[in-house]
């Protein structure tokens, strides 16, 4: 059972304007710390809607976006019909169906400058194997940005229980929207009368996404995995990668992590000034995981993760 993301992200396009475009690329530059991308790879796991593909391609990278889910493949096609119509898959960007969970194809891609894996890899049903798998594509002194569900304890087992249901039926799917909805627009609506800001109007401004179709990829979005920050931070750290920068979403970590020498310096200030959570040492030992089965070479970083759905 799975929730086919791609269906949602191509409505998302008839809402699409300019100016979420500019906020993404802007979103982009601030990851990494950059005005251009010319002359960089930047590879877009779970690509979904393709908006990040368009930023990375306008800032001048080249290109290589995939999605499990060919919906959100057709959907970054026909993004990149409308607004890159001279690039194709041979030239600037190349957009294709993919399993990051498989291993010759992740191979076949070679490394990136850019790895941007927002909020795709605890999608899979094995997210440590995907985020393995989205390590090994990052060059030496290449970014990887993801963004993965935390661990919210007896909130993220809620909704596991929501989203299998939603996923169950259209009549399930139907029936919970008609709760969810009207809840989540009194809540946001509430929330910009305390602000003085009109909430649904100002969702976009952060990465150019719209609340309705955000809403719906957060109640489809299955298999689910949660996980924790300083788990996240000890398993990159065993393979290469450091924390740059660490930010609460609220249901989400995200995370900007680097390969290399300077970059574990970075992380090192940066965590002593507190700004990242502090890892645990990497000979540390670690609780038995109650998910799936790790990655390879997981046994030097296996996880506490809450693995919950799986990959069918």
């Amino acid at each position: 059972m799975r929730f086919r993301f791609g269906r949602n992200w191509r409505r998302y396009l008839d809402t699409l304007t300019s100016e979420r475009i500019a906020t993404a690329e802007g979103s982009l530059r601030d990851v990494c710390g950059s005005d251009t991308l010319a002359g960089s790879t930047f590879i877009d796991v779970g690509c979904g809607s393709g908006l990040f593909s368009l930023a990375a391609r306008r800032m001048g990278a080249r290109v290589v976006s995939f999605d499990y889910d060919s919906d959100s493949v057709a959907c970054t096609r026909q993004l990149r019909a409308r607004y890159a119509p001279h690039d194709t898959d041979e030239s600037g960007w190349k957009v294709m169906r993919g399993d990051v969970l498989d291993g010759p194809f992740v191979a076949s891609l070679g490394p990136a400058d850019v790895v941007y894996a927002f909020g795709a890899l605890h999608h899979t049903g094995a997210l440590w194997a995907a985020l393995d798998a989205a390590i090994s594509l990052v060059k030496a002194g290449g970014i990887l940005h993801v963004a993965l569900y935390k661990d919210c304890g007896f909130h993220s087992r809620f909704w596991l229980k929501v989203k299998r249901a939603f996923n169950s039926s259209r009549w399930a799917a139907a029936s919970i929207s008609a709760v969810y909805f009207p809840w989540k627009a009194a809540v946001t609506g509430l929330r910009s009368l305390k602000r003085r800001e009109n909430m649904f109007a100002s969702y976009a401004k952060d990465r150019g996404m719209h609340w309705f179709h955000d809403q719906i990829d957060w109640l489809g979005g299955y298999p689910f995995e949660v996980s924790a920050a300083d788990d996240v931070i000890r398993f990159c750290r065993l393979r290469g990668l450091f924390v740059v920068a660490f930010k609460d979403l609220g249901w989400q970590y995200c995370y900007t992590l680097v390969r290399g020498a300077r970059a574990a310096e970075r992380f090192g200030r940066a965590e002593r000034a507190g700004r990242i959570p502090a890892a645990p040492p990497a000979d540390a030992p670690t609780p038995a995981s109650a998910g799936s089965a790790g990655p390879p070479g997981a046994s030097l970083a296996r996880p506490p993760s809450l693995t919950l759905g799986g990959r069918s």
